[in-house]
């Protein structure tokens, strides 16, 4: 007896609202974290709201939001490696430029002693 072999063997499994576990998972710590924002009292109400509604939102947009056909985690991860890969970021310390301080120890800063010339050394 000859057994017909399912099409859709490749397919992600979908949970609940047509989200595969991943972003189920995204839904449901955007929905947390959000909640979380709005239960501390750190701020006015209008600020936690805006705040709570923006997590929210980007949980929203990361779960459900796709761009021609691509999911938008995928997006996100295709973006930070290519920014990884093709741009260099380096890391240079500055000294914190403050008028009225001025450094005794550093070399640099010192005044350079005034050069003796031929004339006078003869």
């Amino acid at each position: 007896m000859p057994a017909r072999v399912p099409l859709d063997v490749d397919l992600e499994d979908r949970l609940l609202y047509g989200l595969t576990p991943m972003r189920l998972a995204y839904a449901v710590g955007a929905s947390l974290a959000g909640f979380a924002i709005w239960s501390t009292p750190w701020g006015p109400t209008p600020l936690r709201a805006a705040a709570a509604s923006l997590v929210i939102g980007i949980g929203a947009i990361v779960s459900w939001g796709r761009w021609r056909g691509t999911p938008a985690d995928v997006w996100t991860v295709d973006l930070v490696m290519f920014a990884l890969r093709n741009h260099r970021v380096t890391w240079t310390a500055r000294r914190p430029r403050i008028p009225w301080f001025k450094p005794t120890s550093d070399p640099a800063a010192a005044p350079a002693p005034a050069p003796e010339t031929l004339a006078a050394a003869a």
